[in-house]
């Protein structure tokens, strides 16, 4: 198993599994209006099923919000 960290919550995937992997886990995926950085590098969407996830790579998820 891979331990990783999504917001700062610690989850374990089996080992190879992709970014889009771990967000799936989550039911994020499919959100619109996000980002996803991995290790503090943002990661284009097309680019989440070819991104393999390490031990300890920390997942950050940022929403936007509308604001006025």
């Amino acid at each position: 198993m891979l331990n990783i960290f999504v917001n700062s919550q610690s989850h374990a995937l089996p080992k190879g599994s992709s970014l889009f992997n771990a967000l799936e886990q989550n039911e994020i995926q499919s959100q619109r209006g996000i980002a996803v950085a991995v290790n503090n590098a943002v990661i284009p969407k097309a680019e989440w099923p070819s991104k393999i996830l390490n031990e300890n790579d920390k997942i950050t998820i940022i929403k936007a919000t509308q604001g006025g």
